[in-house]
């Protein structure tokens, strides 16, 4: 299901005939000494940081970029949102940071428009997770509690000798990217939630940390799907994971803790990526209300909830996948404008625990392209 937001939507389609024929009529009156249109076609990266308990931006945070030619660029921000216009094409590495916060570091692709009058936006969005506080954990053996988002809590338990020595222990929530809307695809499975365990310790023989979360997944607690524990390595798209040992009623897994790190929880159903399509076809957004105006419009593409996407997150969340962006362009004197949008899409096949094909999804993405169309629209037979 597509949704596309526009105030004068319902007037557009009523319109949009007569305005393109009006515009056509006054793009060829005469021979005219104005410049050919040349519209903003430059690639834009936005980027939003917010804090991943509220969804409120966060101000004053940290932002540091790799660029695709290497060089590296740092600064602070006092906002939630910023852009990067004219962006190099290629791979960025960008990582977000601020203090009390877990940093996030994450691969972008800047990709190039193969259309005239064509230009790529490129949004991310970081949902920084506030750091836990650190618990004495003694050689005689712990417990540490950690609240999760849903009201139950997860605990992590050191049995005796686990440490050699009394260590300060802090665990930290990573939130669920359903809560706000989103479907994280790390390595061919969707995480559910994190957590990410300080300081960086290794744990030998059978006095391993003994971690058990909760299980409100209704497709692992229905039997049609395993669970797992996982940390993942970014730079060979490879899980270390764990299957969890599920108790009776299939509401809580309990895992065996190797080493401290960034560790999340996900099904065994795995969804292999097929390829990227852009949303079709474009959707007209905004134009120019008179001559010498600019344009501005707002694109939302949806993925209403289904089936497959459902067995992979939370209960509780009907999420609805969505992808949004706005542009303006202009004002161009003399000249009309219309902005076209469509979003790119990624599409999954997805195959359950056991191997077995269950069906295709997409999911929208924050890769946007925008199509400018402009018209000279000056009367040149005497009037103005």
């Amino acid at each position: 299901m597509k949704i596309k937001f526009n105030s004068r939507f319902f007037a557009l389609l009523l319109l949009v005939g007569a305005v393109l024929v009006s515009l056509n009529q006054c793009k060829n009156v005469g021979p005219s000494d104005w410049p050919e249109p040349t519209p903003d076609v430059s690639n834009q990266l936005k980027f939003s940081v917010l804090d991943g308990e509220t969804g409120s931006a966060i101000q004053n945070y940290n932002m540091k970029l790799i660029l695709p030619d290497g060089t590296t660029q740092e600064f602070s921000n006092e906002t939630g949102t910023f852009s990067v216009d004219g962006a190099l094409i290629g791979k960025y590495v960008v990582t977000a940071s601020k203090d009390g916060y877990l940093a996030e570091n994450i691969s972008i692709e800047v990709e190039q428009a193969t259309e005239e009058n064509v230009s790529v936006v490129t949004q991310e969005t970081f949902y920084l997770s506030k750091k836990g506080n650190a618990n004495l954990v003694t050689p005689q053996g712990s417990i540490i509690t950690v609240a999760n988002e849903n009201g139950t809590s997860t605990t992590i338990e050191f049995p005796n000798n686990s440490i050699a020595n009394d260590e300060n222990v802090a665990v930290s929530l990573v939130q669920p990217p359903a809560k706000f809307n989103n479907l994280k695809v790390m390595g061919e499975y969707a995480v559910v939630r994190g957590y990410n365990f300080s300081p960086d310790l290794t744990f030998e023989g059978t006095a391993k940390p003994i971690v058990t979360v909760p299980v409100d997944i209704q497709s692992v607690v229905d039997g049609n799907s395993n669970i797992y524990f996982g940390t993942y390595d970014s730079e060979t798209n490879t899980w270390e994971k764990i299957e969890g040992v599920l108790n009776a009623d299939r509401t809580a897994a309990t895992f065996e803790m190797p080493h401290f790190s960034t560790w999340f929880t996900f099904t065994g159903y795995r969804l292999i990526k097929t390829g990227t399509t852009w949303s079709n076809p474009w959707e007209l957004v905004g134009e120019s209300e008179v001559c010498s105006a600019g344009a501005c419009g707002t694109f939302i593409y949806v993925v209403a909830p289904n089936a497959l996407i459902s067995n992979l997150i939370s209960a509780g969340y009907n999420l609805s996948l969505k992808a949004k962006d706005t542009k303006c362009v202009g004002p161009h004197y003399q000249w009309a404008q219309q902005l076209y949008a469509r979003c790119q899409l990624v599409n999954y096949n997805v195959y359950d625990y056991q191997g077995a094909f269950l069906g295709s999804i997409q999911l929208p993405t924050g890769k946007f392209q925008w199509r400018v169309e402009e018209w000279y629209c000056h009367d040149q037979g005497g009037g103005k």
